[in-house]
């Protein structure tokens, strides 16, 4: 007896195959993009870390990073040939598919951040949801690089009161960033350098990725250092920047001024 090939003996093999195969993707832990959002929740009563009020002229470059492993490749020997100590916040995930790249930023003298666990905007979620989210990453940060990390920077800056609160309940301080290059829209060279030193102060803290979606952030960055430098500012971790001054917990962005006149 033949057996028949027709559309309703097709289509539910092709969608068993197709599940089977997303399925697949998600057990192993598959790198993909995560979509680029920037959304920013009202912020109620609790702020968190935006720059900080300092007389020093320096600024903190940070990276965040979530999946990908091309950029950082590319931006960690500019980094280290302009002698720039900068603050990487890493997502659970990331650094648990990747331990040998945690240790590589350590071991090039740079501080490890968090960006938790998975990549959730976590003002929708309950206390309990965000704890485990942070707590989890915590232990995968911890594991893989040998650091504590103190400085927490919720996916696409998104946060709300409980946010900050239960980072703060668990050792974190909740940083957002004054100065965001939009690297993870790819812009163009010029563009992130002319708007990173366009908007630098004293106190800044940069936003980065060495995620792979932002593709042309090693390529900015030698021109922005030097810019920088130039403008007579020194480039330090977030450890740093706070221990040289205040943590300003007011939102700069879209300012027409800045917060502290060079």
């Amino acid at each position: 007896m033949l057996f028949r090939v027709t559309a309703r003996t097709v289509w539910p093999a092709v969608f068993l195959c197709l599940a089977g195969t997303f399925a697949a993707a998600y057990w192993l832990g598959l790198e993909r993009p995560i979509p680029v959002q920037r959304t920013w929740t009202a912020p109620g009563t609790v702020m968190p870390r935006f720059y900080v009020a300092t007389p020093h002229r320096r600024v903190a470059l940070t990276f965040d990073i979530s999946w990908g492993t091309q950029s950082l490749a590319l931006v960690l020997p500019v980094l280290a040939g302009h002698n720039v100590k900068a603050t990487f916040l890493l997502s659970g995930p990331w650094a648990q598919r990747h331990p040998h790249l945690v240790r590589s930023i350590v071991q090039a003298g740079h501080e490890i951040a968090s960006h938790g666990h998975r990549h959730d905007h976590l003002s929708r979620f309950d206390r309990a949801y965000i704890a485990d989210n942070l707590g989890t990453a915590h232990r995968l940060l911890r594991e893989t690089s040998g650091q504590t990390p103190r400085f927490f920077r919720p996916p696409d800056g998104d946060y709300d009161d409980l946010v900050v609160t239960t980072a703060r309940e668990l050792g974190y301080e909740t940083v957002i960033w004054a100065v965001d290059s939009l690297d993870w829209r790819n812009p163009g060279v010029d563009f992130m350098v002319d708007r990173v030193l366009r908007q630098a102060f004293r106190g800044a803290i940069v936003l980065f990725h060495a995620s792979d979606s932002a593709q042309s952030t090693h390529l900015a960055l030698p021109r922005v250092i030097s810019g920088l430098r130039g403008a007579g500012y020194s480039l330090v971790t977030l450890g740093e920047l706070v221990a040289g001054g205040t943590p300003a917990r007011d939102d700069p962005r879209g300012r027409k001024t800045r917060p502290v006149t060079d």
